[in-house]
């Protein structure tokens, strides 16, 4: 009868070492969930923040024009240049730091016949929001 129940107490240590295991292995999977769930927010933050400064320039350049007459307005120029591109990535990265997210390195903004696009790459995820903007091409 002791055989049996020293046989009994090997097999429940060997099921609570294996359900051990296998909790700590669902730990770690659900961890690694929540991180990358935490970094496609940030990274979704991020774009959508330099977007919105990129659009602020667009409607700066917008009304610049339609108070100086005759001026047409160089939404291509403006949206794309350097300081726009810089204060677009300066805002991404905050947000995107701010969400848990990586820094972001480099922000590229296109002006094309579908309007302004905003990309950023985090964590080697590419990002892109934008925005219709006919006068990114002119007809």
């Amino acid at each position: 009868m002791s055989d049996e129940r020293g046989q009994a107490l090997v097999i429940a240590a060997l099921l609570l070492a294996i359900a051990a295991v296998v909790i700590a292995g669902l730990r770690l999977s659900q961890d690694a969930i929540l991180a990358r769930a935490r970094a496609s927010r940030a990274g979704e933050a991020a774009v959508e923040a330099a977007a919105a400064v990129v659009a602020d320039a667009y409607v700066a350049e917008l009304r610049r024009a339609a108070v100086e007459p005759g001026e047409a307005p160089q939404v291509g120029r403006v949206v794309t240049s350097p300081a726009v591109r810089e204060d677009a990535r300066a805002a991404a990265s905050d947000l995107s730091v701010r969400n848990g997210g990586d820094a972001v390195a480099a922000v590229s903004i296109a002006c094309g016949p579908s309007g302004v696009d905003v990309a950023i790459v985090v964590r080697g995820i590419s990002y892109r929001a934008g925005f219709a903007a006919v006068e990114c091409f002119p007809r």
